[in-house]
């Protein structure tokens, strides 16, 4: 114990005696190990094992897909009867459940909230495998109609809407008009269906279940019997789905698939590909930060080859010089190792703070994963421990008379490892030129979509969804009623520029039709997107109008069957015939529970197009028409602000509890604040992290260059010595050590690019508005990466340019 506690104090002084080396290496591997450890925790705890539920890797989703449409995913929601024939006729599932999503409206104080809310089936706690926290679960008699009405709370909700107060078990709430018992709080990790509330109910073989007057529609969740495949199941349902489309024609394509998705994949989807390509990242940092640690160890443990042959040949023992070595590594590495887990807990709480929060699963708990932060530290102390000890072990082997011949700072002969140093750092910059490659094309595909004309002005628009009380608001006059005064209202508070009814929210879509124009022949089905608005629409969004007018306000009071359409719409149904004037049948208000008898609406005006499928896909064809034509389905309102538009939200909800107490509001926000979360949020965070972990790389390819020419410098002293002893300018040494880092980095350049082409088709998936080849970015990466590598060259080439050619000579 004493030889060892010597062995420590000797450790610590020569570290003392280098702080740089010290300080760089423990970073260097803490920054591996941090950024290993925070990304692998995430996709554990977000693609691997986000659910509490039993079985959980075998829960799968039911998907209609368009087989003539590019879009991936398809139909996922079914009516009553339709989910009760796939629930009763599959031969696949053990068990089968369904929510359908609910408005549920709670009076409190002087106005109304709203709690989303789930409809769920028979047997639904039991199918996920989770009690109650406090009270019980729904029972299969609390199913049946005309049983007394109890419904079940999330945990969440309890403890920030309800003080978590245990006594609130038994009471009776009135929610949606209706008398309801609480019967049970479930477990803080139960979120199905990112529902507030859960009401037992049985689907009605009849479809007499509704929603705002439309059928109630129910996602279906299955669990797979052992033994049986995704293709198998997707087999067996596509007989199911051909004879149901039969019987329920308008709801399926003419021709489509059945595709099964996994819950995780169901909730995660298209973002897994970016938390894949983040960990590829990160492991390839964990691989540059490992390697510089290992080109930092063998460059300082080279340059003791004589210290450690002198203290051989006074006697010191194999074992001794080894485990010095043993000591030196491992406090080097467990260094790094408290500062590596410090960063990745500091990391966690970043990367879950930039997450989208919409992509993580409800039942989530994102956390640090100890066998991650273990393995990620086994990998960098090793790394540690093996380089440090190599030089060691070679010493030992080796003829004591060897390195005390050698010169300590000569040619360079006398190291075994130069060219694994070389090959180090080539490989440093050949994964960080990957590395920095992704994050450019990712920030060029972010940029560009950034950039997307809207065709219309996001800024200054506070939104909110509206759910009406279904039983007061069913028809277009009791809809007017509500909302001519409420917009009246909005108008005349201070700070309101204009304000509108909406039906949909832009830029992401509208209601689906089929439509039809005299005297109009063609072979395929004619749709466009339509929408219900009022005369403010227009102003509210600034879309710009080309021909014609928008409707008034009297028009839309009196119900006049006037529309409004896009330029796609113009161009693609209408060709070079003036739009104007013209009449269009729209087919989706015949079916509506509150229908318009005789939908022909006549063409008063066309505006530029704006997007309404998202940001990335051109505009579908789209109409705009009056509000009053029908009282069925959801709305919301737009309110345009001259003020940040949420310091006008209190004043906005006095108005709205001032015209009905009994309407909540729900989805507020900001225009700009949803465009953001659901197109930017995603792109953003890829960016992002691709561009901290190549800047890191970076930074470490810096360090990697400078240690190896550094040291490579220091040995050729007295080589370059005799070089200006013979003739050699200062300028011909400095371009000899530019050259010989050039040489390096330009080796790393190559095999970055071939790696980074190779990889191409992997971030592909990513990518909107940029080739996954851009030459842009190559070439200003593998510039950045030159220049960079010149600049690290450039300190000890200046160092070795100004070597004293006596003092060199004298130098042994």
């Amino acid at each position: 114990m004493g030889t060892l506690g010597q062995d420590i104090r000797f450790a610590l002084r020569n570290l003392r005696k280098s702080p740089s080396f010290a300080i760089i290496a423990a970073v260097t591997l803490a920054l591996g190990i941090g950024a290993s450890t925070a990304i692998f925790s995430v996709i554990e705890n977000v693609l691997m094992e986000p659910f509490p539920y039993t079985d959980a890797s075998r829960l799968v989703s039911l998907q209609i897909h368009d087989t003539e449409r590019n879009e991936p995913g398809g139909r996922a929601a079914f009516i009553g009867p339709e989910y009760l024939d796939y629930a009763s006729q599959n031969h696949v599932f053990d068990r089968v459940i369904a929510n359908a999503n609910v408005d549920i409206l709670y009076r409190s104080g002087e106005g109304t909230e709203r709690f989303d809310g789930n409809l769920i089936t028979p047997g639904t706690f039991e199918f996920m495998g989770m009690p109650a926290y406090l009270g019980r679960v729904a029972q299969p008699a609390d199913y049946e109609p005309g049983a007394p009405p109890v419904f079940v709370m999330r945990y969440k909700t309890w403890v920030t809407r309800f003080s978590a107060d245990p006594t609130f078990i038994n009471k009776i709430f009135v929610l949606n008009g209706t008398q309801r018992t609480l019967i049970g709080i479930m477990p803080p990790r139960f979120g199905w269906g990112g529902a507030d509330m859960w009401i037992p109910h049985k689907p009605s073989p009849s479809s007499k279940d509704n929603w705002y007057g439309f059928p109630q529609y129910w996602f279906l969740l299955g669990h797979l019997k052992s033994g049986i495949s995704m293709r198998q199941a997707e087999s067996d349902l596509t007989v199911i789905a051909k004879n149901l489309s039969t019987v329920y024609p308008k709801d399926y394509p003419k021709k489509f698939s059945v595709q099964i998705e996994t819950l995780t994949n169901l909730v995660v989807g298209r973002f897994r590909a970016t938390l894949y390509i983040v960990l590829a990242a990160v492991g390839l940092l964990l691989l540059i930060g490992c390697g510089n640690v290992a080109n930092l160890l063998l460059a300082r443990a080279t340059t003791r080859e004589k210290e450690f042959a002198i203290r051989a040949a006074l006697g010191a023992g194999r074992w001794r010089i080894i485990r010095q070595l043993l000591v030196e590594s491992f406090l080097l590495a467990a260094s790094g190792a408290i500062l590596g887990a410090a960063m990745a807990w500091g990391g966690l709480k970043a990367l879950v703070a930039l997450m989208p929060q919409q992509i993580i699963p409800a039942e989530a708990v994102i956390r640090l994963n100890l066998p991650v932060l273990l393995f990620t530290l086994a990998v960098a102390v090793l790394t540690a421990i093996i380089f440090g000890l190599a030089p060691a072990l070679q010493v030992v082997r080796r003829d004591l008379n060897d390195p005390l011949r050698d010169s300590g700072k000569g040619t360079g002969g006398g190291s075994a490892h130069g060219r694994l140093r070389n090959a180090v750092v080539v490989l440093e910059v050949a994964v960080s030129l990957t590395l920095l490659v992704a994050a450019g094309l990712l920030m060029r595909s972010f940029v560009a979509l950034r950039d997307v004309h809207l065709g219309l002005q996001p800024d200054h628009i506070f939104v909110a969804r509206l759910p009406l009380p279904e039983d007061r608001y069913k028809t277009s006059d009791q809809l007017s009623g509500f909302f001519r005064p409420l917009l009246t209202r909005l108008k005349a508070l201070p700070g309101v520029l204009e304000a509108t009814e909406t039906s949909t929210l832009p830029p992401y879509g509208g209601i689906p039709t089929d439509i039809e124009i005299p005297g109009k022949t063609h072979s395929e089905k004619w749709t466009a997107l339509f929408q219900l608005c009022s005369e403010g629409y227009f102003p509210v969004l600034k879309i710009q109008f080309i021909d014609g007018r928008p409707f008034t306000e009297a028009e839309v009071e009196g119900k006049r069957k006037l529309a409004v359409i896009n330029q796609t719409f113009a161009h693609k149904y209408l060709g070079n015939e003036n739009p104007l004037g013209q009449r269009v049948h729209i087919a989706q208000l015949e079916q509506f529970p509150d229908k318009l008898v005789d939908p022909w609406f006549e063409i008063i005006g066309v505006v530029a197009d704006a997007k309404n499928r998202g940001l990335q896909d051109a505009p579908d064809p789209e109409l705009w028409v009056p509000y009053t034509m029908t009282g069925s389905g959801a709305r919301g309102i737009l309110v345009r602000t001259g003020p940040e538009p949420m310091t006008m939200m209190n004043a906005i909800r006095h108005e709205i509890w001032a015209t009905d107490s009994n309407v909540a509001l729900t989805l507020t926000g900001t225009l700009e604040s949803f465009i953001a979360q659901f197109s930017y949020a995603g792109p953003r965070f890829g960016f992002l992290l691709m561009t901290v972990f190549g800047a890191i790389g970076l930074v470490l390819v810096t360090i990697g260059v400078y240690s190896v020419l550094a040291y490579t410098t220091a040995r050729r002293t007295h080589e370059i010595g005799i070089r200006m002893a013979l003739g050699a300018e200062k300028h011909d040494v400095l371009g000899l050590v530019i050259r010989m880092g050039a040489g390096l980095v330009g080796a790393g350049i190559v095999l970055g690019i071939i790696a980074s082409l190779a990889v191409a088709r992997v971030i592909a998936t990513q990518l909107w508005g940029v080739s996954a080849y851009d030459p842009i970015t190559l070439t200003s990466v593998s510039a950045l990466l030159l220049v960079t590598g010149i600049v690290a060259c450039w300190i000890p080439a200046r160092r070795a340019s100004r070597v004293d050619p006596l003092i060199a000579l004298r130098y042994e």
